[in-house]
């Protein structure tokens, strides 16, 4: 009994980590209370029995002289001299240590290749990278193979300090908290594994072989949770964190089946917290993220309630665009292809709530697993939800359709009969500069044009006064998108700051716009900058047909037309005048606006979400501004207007020739315009070719359709014949 009792005080002692002298007091006490009992128990001729592994285990203790007692992590531990030890015993002392080194317990036969006290003072990356190493001592088959186990010491040391320093951290953020959870989770598999390897080595029914045969499937299992936990350490966000994991699943091998599903539920178990933010957002239209893991940010301060109305004059397509950020470092790389879903349908929720319109909420639980495409269902659903119900009401109780025929018709000058009855009532009043002009003269005589017009909504029509070019605004717009697709913010904020727009000397016929005006919740489609990327090809439009009607009026009205028939040069020259403007007239309504426009209203019959409407006319009118007026070389619309006054000073020169110079005068001032016109004409034409080489094959072949509508108008040399006819 005194055997015994002593072996188990030995036991207890050597598992926790004692002084050097309380540990050399005892192991002496020990060793006495053995020799006693052995002198009086050994027979005669037994001293060897004492090295024998199968006897008692009281026996095989090593006797003092054996123990060497070495710092290990700070602490002394006893070593055995494995020297005298028999390979049954290295073995169960090998396997002994390697269970308690799998726990992160210091051992004094499984060592790293730095020291000791080192650990403490490096990263818990670094420590997964240190390599540990068995005492030589031990034969060389165990050596061999023990040492395949060896890195799972770090692997496990890495992955349980991230665990530990996780849940003592009070800003990890919920989403470290919960990996950290969801490791602790998965590691329960590997403590009992732990547990069973004890049991088996006190029983007696474990070996070496058997040991590493257990132990060898959770290397690839540890690695992977070493380096997810290596990889979530750091000043990186909850959605990075998510990323991270999510390209953990992708890269693991498809026959490694448990190790996907281990990492598959760490996934959806650490996505959890992050998915609740995202159900809220899409389902209710509420943004509940107190530690900012979410890549929605609510402008408004947090005191504003989403379910306060705004007034009318603020709600508008603006506030809507600003009133959240977008912050692409907080959405996780999985969510990427439904980011615009996600953040439309909260968006939606709220600007269905400022409508005062009821909607029936989705109410679904979302969560996220690899191989399961629920949650790409949900998210589909929760967004067309709201975004059909915006465009019914849009449609139903704004009469959108409507809306949108009436831009083509006025910004398009479209409406049957409405541009020549307002060029009729105000073509000698648009002569005038610009600053001589009032506009409510000129809403006067707009309201009196829509009078007869059975259009309901023709009161929406504003004219305007614009005091920059059309050819400026584009240069100025052309030059603040290749500054944005640079990524060069400096050069975007100096055109907008260092270059004011200039105040030219405009005439009217250059500075008339028309404007619309449409109330919320209308505004939220057809905005004012929509409105003012569409006034830029309305005033091009315009002045063309303002130049068509002065040469028409010329030719039908004989009392300011007479100086036309003193010669049949001057009749053919504003005859080609007058098809020149025709044809570019047509070639930006027929050839660019009406199939896009036809396009358009197509789609607003179709069409399921507001999106599909929003994108198409936002696409519609980018098109016809570009393939109408090639706003890349914005010296194409200057050469329209200086064409166009070209035209404009032949008519003033006839109309004050009457009566005063000679045919033979008349005749060589005709041709002096002629030479004039047709020089303007072949630059155009020189420049349309050279931009029909781009590689943009919708610019491309808007340049065709225009050189070839041009072509016929020139005369050209065989050069010129041969350089324009290649291009078309």
């Amino acid at each position: 009994m005194n055997s015994d009792k002593s072996e188990s005080d030995f036991a207890n002692k050597v598992r926790f980590h004692l002084s050097k002298d309380e540990l050399e007091r005892q192991m002496r006490k020990i060793h006495d209370r053995e020799e006693s009992v052995d002198e009086k128990m050994r027979p005669s001729g037994s001293e060897n029995s004492g090295h024998n592994c199968n006897t008692s285990s009281s026996s095989s203790l090593p006797r003092q002289e054996s123990w060497i007692f070495e710092s290990v992590g700070g602490y002394f531990l006893a070593n055995e001299n494995l020297a005298k030890m028999s390979l049954p015993c290295q073995e169960q002392l090998l396997m002994r240590d390697l269970i308690y080194a799998f726990s992160g317990v210091p051992s004094a036969y499984v060592k790293p290749d730095i020291q000791i006290d080192q650990i403490s003072e490096m990263s818990a990356v670094d420590i997964a990278k240190i390599r540990f190493r068995l005492k030589k001592t031990f034969t060389g088959a165990f050596r061999a193979l023990a040492n395949e186990t060896l890195p799972l010491i770090g692997y496990y040391i890495s992955v349980q300090s991230y665990i530990e320093e996780t849940n003592m951290s009070p800003n990890c953020g919920r989403t470290r908290l919960t990996l950290a959870t969801a490791l602790s989770d998965q590691l329960q598999d590997y403590y009992d594994l732990q547990s069973k390897l004890e049991t088996d080595l006190q029983d007696k029914k474990l070996d070496l072989k058997d040991l590493v045969r257990q132990v060898r499937p959770w290397l690839p299992i540890l690695k992977t949770f070493s380096n997810m936990a290596s990889s979530a350490r750091g000043n990186l966000t909850s959605a990075q964190v998510l990323t991270l994991l999510d390209q953990f699943y992708r890269d693991l091998k498809d026959t490694d089946i448990d190790l996907k599903e281990r990492v598959n539920k760490i996934l959806t178990s650490t996505s959890r917290a992050y998915m609740k933010i995202v159900q809220l957002w899409m389902q209710k239209g509420v943004l509940f993220d107190t530690q900012h893991e979410f890549f929605v940010e609510d402008t408004e301060p947090s005191s504003t309630m989403s379910s306060t109305l705004l007034a009318p004059e603020k709600c508008c397509h603006a506030y809507w665009a600003e009133r959240y950020r977008l912050l692409p470092d907080r959405l996780p790389g999985f969510l990427l292809s439904q980011a615009d879903d996600i953040f439309l349908a909260g968006k939606y929720l709220n600007i269905l709530r400022q409508c005062n319109v009821s909607l029936k909420l989705l109410q679904r639980p979302l969560a996220y697993s690899q191989g399961d495409l629920g949650h790409e269902e949900i998210i589909k659903t929760s967004y067309e939800l709201p975004a059909h119900k915006f465009l019914k009401v849009l449609v139903e109780e704004h009469n959108l359709p409507l809306h949108i025929r009436n831009l083509k018709s006025y910004f398009l000058l479209q409406e049957e009969g409405f541009s020549e009855t307002f060029l009729h009532k105000c073509h000698e009043y648009l002569k005038y500069n610009v600053e001589r002009l009032i506009p409510e003269k000129l809403q006067t005589l707009l309201a009196e044009t829509l009078h007869k017009s059975n259009d309901f909504i023709k009161d929406n029509v504003r004219c305007q006064l614009k005091v920059c070019d059309v050819a400026t605004l584009l240069g100025r717009q052309h030059k603040a998108q290749r500054a944005v697709e640079d990524e060069e913010e400096e050069e975007k904020e100096s055109c907008s700051e260092q270059d004011p727009p200039e105040v030219l000397n405009l005439y009217g016929y250059e500075a008339l716009a028309l404007g619309y005006e449409t109330k919320w919740p209308l505004s939220f489609i057809i905005y004012p900058e929509l409105l003012e990327q569409l006034q830029m090809l309305q005033r091009v439009l315009f002045f063309l047909h303002y130049v068509k009607h002065h040469l028409t009026v010329l030719w039908q009205s004989p009392c300011e037309g007479t100086g036309l028939q003193l010669t049949n040069r001057s009749g053919k020259l504003r005859h080609r005048m007058l098809m020149c403007m025709l044809s570019l007239e047509n070639h930006i309504i027929q050839d660019i606006t009406e199939p896009r426009w036809q396009s358009l209203t197509l789609t607003v019959d179709k069409a399921k979400c507001i999106d599909e409407v929003l994108n198409k006319l936002e696409s519609t009118v980018e098109e016809c501004l570009r393939l109408g007026l090639l706003p890349t070389a914005n010296t194409f619309v200057k050469s329209l207007y200086t064409l166009g006054h070209v035209c404009l000073n032949f008519c003033d020169f006839v109309e004050s020739s009457i009566g005063e110079k000679s045919t033979k005068e008349l005749e060589q001032e005709v041709v002096e315009y002629e030479e004039e016109f047709k020089s303007f004409l072949t630059s155009i034409l020189e420049l349309v070719s050279q931009l029909a080489k781009t590689k943009d094959i919708a610019e491309r072949d808007s340049c065709k359709q225009l050189l070839k509508r041009l072509g016929e108008l020139i005369e050209f040399s065989d050069l010129d014949k041969d350089q324009i006819a290649s291009n078309i």
